[in-house]
């Protein structure tokens, strides 16, 4: 059922964005396909919300249709999942390790849905969900539905092709490994510990990208190359607030939401740590995050 005026920072890890004009909730492809023909008919723009990580939603909200996709179902067959986009990536890694599966725990913590986690893959410690996937649903602008392989996804480091069309994920298909489950689950203990490090308060999760054009990495040594936070603490950065938008004490790479921040600060210290960065250093950081609701950004 589709709705006017709802907020979405309710939806959102940020808790920060305006109203989007039209909001619903698709809980199967069918529900997908009647929300996107709707957009259509109104001849208005849509956005797939997922989970609401990784989003930084305008003050202004969006003018257009919100689409949140819950379809959670999952199937699975010896080692290989299937899960369909809407379902939380946290619950994937649970249902791994109970099935005595090894792979997916380095993604222990992380949240978001699992479509969400597939566009921008998702990953930490030079791990990647893309490298775990044989293959992804995907319904096109023509309304088609198919499969394409892992190569043609074009994983790279947290990206996919789908960053760049207006394809959506409806599932993904994945292929594990059988382990020991009490090895699994420490694992993810302790990933799950070294998370708890990271800033609590309201966020988008890491901002910017880690930059692919240091030294390091142009020597081909992706996993020592300068990460972002590094960079933005050497600028003297970390700390910073504008509002109630707070450059991470914990974590120059977050942004955190202190309570009743705007999009509009946290845009403004994006600005600045992009500025910045650039001035001392040569480097342009790209982000990690989507900008929903913004012109010309």
């Amino acid at each position: 059922m589709v709705k006017q005026q709802v907020f979405l920072a309710p939806y959102t890890t940020f808790k920060i964005g305006g109203p989007a004009e039209w909001f619903c909730e698709a809980k199967n492809t069918d529900e997908l396909v009647q929300a996107l023909a709707f957009a259509q008919e109104k001849k208005i723009p849509y956005f797939i919300l997922g989970n609401g990580s990784n989003i930084l939603v305008s003050d202004a909200g969006f003018r257009g249709l919100a689409i949140r996709f819950v379809d959670s179902k999952f199937k699975m067959q010896d080692s290989k999942i299937s899960a369909a986009a809407g379902l939380p990536l946290q619950e994937l890694v649970d249902l791994a390790a109970q099935s005595s599966l090894t792979g997916l725990e380095f993604l222990a913590g992380i949240p978001g849905s699992v479509g969400g986690s597939v566009r921008g893959n998702a990953g930490a410690w030079q791990q990647s969900l893309g490298d775990q996937v044989t293959r992804v649903q995907i319904l096109d602008q023509s309304g088609k539905i198919s499969w394409l392989d892992q190569k043609t996804c074009q994983f790279s480091y947290r990206q996919s092709r789908f960053k760049q069309n207006a394809e959506i994920i409806l599932a993904v298909e994945l292929q594990l490994q059988a382990g020991s489950q009490t090895a699994i689950k420490a694992k993810m203990a302790d990933y799950r510990q070294r998370r708890a490090s990271q800033p609590q308060e309201p966020s988008a999760g890491c901002v910017f990208i880690n930059p692919a054009n240091s030294p390091r990495a142009a020597a081909g040594q992706v996993p020592t190359r300068y990460s972002a936070g590094q960079l933005i603490e050497a600028c003297g950065l970390k700390g910073r607030q504008i509002g109630q938008a707070q450059i991470s004490p914990q974590h120059a790479n977050f942004i955190v939401n202190l309570g009743g921040a705007k999009a509009a600060d946290v845009l403004t210290l994006i600005k600045l740590v992009q500025t910045t960065v650039k001035e001392k250093f040569q480097i342009d950081l790209q982000l990690e995050i989507q900008l929903v609701g913004f012109n010309n950004v």
